[in-house]
């Protein structure tokens, strides 16, 4: 991870094929402007009860900012989450799916703009191309992994032929994928220099599996909180 052997590898190129590569060093100043929370769950994400304990929890982080972005793996999961967080909580949320993009954009600017607090609810397309720099976005939290089931036929494919070749796809293959996508998801904090805020991530698979260290090393150097 953290490289570009995975972009190599779908792209088609070789080891030896004389391509070269350049990794520029970001502006921001991650260690200082942004924080990663590692929320101690009790569940892992695939559990019955996650859904439950994510609805318990989230009130507490979604007080960490004014204004603040929710990503969910599924529309199932953020619809439940919303309706149980607006009627027990009374929280005003708006949801992806329920109003436009772009309505839900201006609706959340217009708040942030009226010091009031604003909640985005969204799904994967949410954490690529959503640009809410400075005070309209300061509490990030991920709740899932993003995780994707190889369905495609290339995708089998490449999966086949990491198997024939005596790899593992779920290592070669999602893992690398996921940390694009984890990063991508992490990218919608900072959006200049100044901008400042916590990133919450509610999936305790980053501390418990093999392979979660290597998402998290993956990831900006943020300063790293682990809840106890």
């Amino acid at each position: 991870l953290n490289s570009f052997d995975h972009f190599r590898f779908q792209a088609g190129l070789k080891n030896n094929d004389g391509s070269q590569y350049q990794q520029v060093d970001s502006p921001f100043d991650y260690q200082n402007n942004s924080q990663l929370v590692i929320a101690n769950m009790d569940n892992e994400a695939s559990a019955p009860d996650f859904t439950d304990e994510v609805i318990t929890k989230l009130p507490k982080y979604l007080k960490q900012g004014r204004a603040s972005l929710v990503l969910f793996s599924s529309y199932w999961q953020m619809n439940k989450v919303a309706q149980t967080l607006r009627e027990e909580h009374k929280l005003d949320i708006m949801v992806q799916g329920e109003l436009s993009r772009q309505q839900i954009i201006a609706q959340h600017k217009k708040r942030c703009d009226e010091n009031k607090e604003s909640i985005i609810f969204g799904t994967q397309s949410f954490s690529e191309g959503l640009d809410l720099p400075g005070d309209y976005l300061n509490n990030l939290i991920i709740t899932k992994l993003p995780f994707s089931v190889p369905t495609s036929p290339v995708e089998q494919a490449q999966a086949e032929y990491v198997t024939a070749k005596g790899g593992n796809p779920f290592m070669t293959l999602s893992v690398p994928d996921t940390s694009k996508k984890l990063v991508q998801a992490c990218g919608r904090l900072l959006r200049n220099e100044m901008d400042e805020g916590v990133i919450t991530l509610l999936d305790k698979r980053v501390v418990t599996k093999r392979y979660g260290k290597q998402l998290l090393d993956s990831l900006p150097p943020f300063s790293r909180v682990f809840e106890k």
